[in-house]
């Protein structure tokens, strides 16, 4: 009775932006009221229900915009960039997102899946290590993919909630010639910037883990 009915990823992936979208919607629309009232009991049940759904229905637009639009069709996945060296120009704008594995770790990748029957790259590579036996056995590696889940999913979801909560405050400070609007949508926008790069680390770290734990492994 006494445990938090949340887990760790309900935090980092739905009631921080969920929080976040609604103190931009506050200051957008004056609604609804989530800072500068003290709240009763039941009001602050409700309230944190309402952030978690917000969060909740936040995280399928994130994922259609960042990580498969952005991700998916354009900069291409981290199971593909780590096992090419592809001359592209992007490169230069996200250099460490694509720098791939070392050159005999990627062949050590790419034998021992051979010699399980594996002759494939890209998605189906993918799944069939991050679902092989050793790595489901490996708590450890399960934990830090974890971790590396959580964050990539905090920095997602919140660089599309400062993005959807931002061009509304500049749009608002432009109209209305309120500066301190104007600071918080330029301030929220930076910070969605920042959040992608985020994002693209923890989201390549996943299967950096993921690819050199197998590489290492017996086969």
């Amino acid at each position: 009775m006494n445990r938090v009915p949340f887990m760790s990823y309900d935090f980092f992936g739905y009631l921080a932006s969920g929080l976040l979208f609604m103190a931009g919607m506050q200051q957008v629309l004056g609604f609804p009221q989530v800072t500068g009232r003290n709240l009763t009991v039941t009001e602050g049940a409700l309230l944190i229900l309402t952030v978690y759904v917000a969060g909740q229905i936040l995280a399928s637009p994130s994922k259609g915009l960042f990580e498969d639009l952005f991700v998916g069709r354009l900069l291409g996945r981290p199971h593909t960039t780590l096992l090419r060296n592809r001359p592209t120009a992007l490169k230069y704008f996200f250099p460490g997102y694509y720098t791939p594995l070392p050159a005999t770790t990627r062949g050590r990748v790419i034998e021992r899946a051979k010699s399980e029957g594996v002759d494939a790259t890209g998605e189906a590579l993918f799944l069939h290590i991050r679902f092989h036996e050793t790595t489901r056995q490996d708590e450890k590696l399960i934990g830090r993919l974890d971790s590396f889940l959580n964050q990539y999913g905090f920095a997602r979801n919140l660089a599309f909630t400062c993005l959807i909560i931002g061009v509304p405050m500049l749009i608002k400070g432009r109209n209305s010639s309120d500066p301190t609007a104007l600071r918080y949508g330029g301030a929220a926008l930076v910070a969605s910037i920042f959040l992608v790069y985020r994002y693209l680390k923890f989201f390549r770290q996943y299967t950096y883990e993921l690819f050199n734990s197998y590489a290492g492994g017996k086969k």
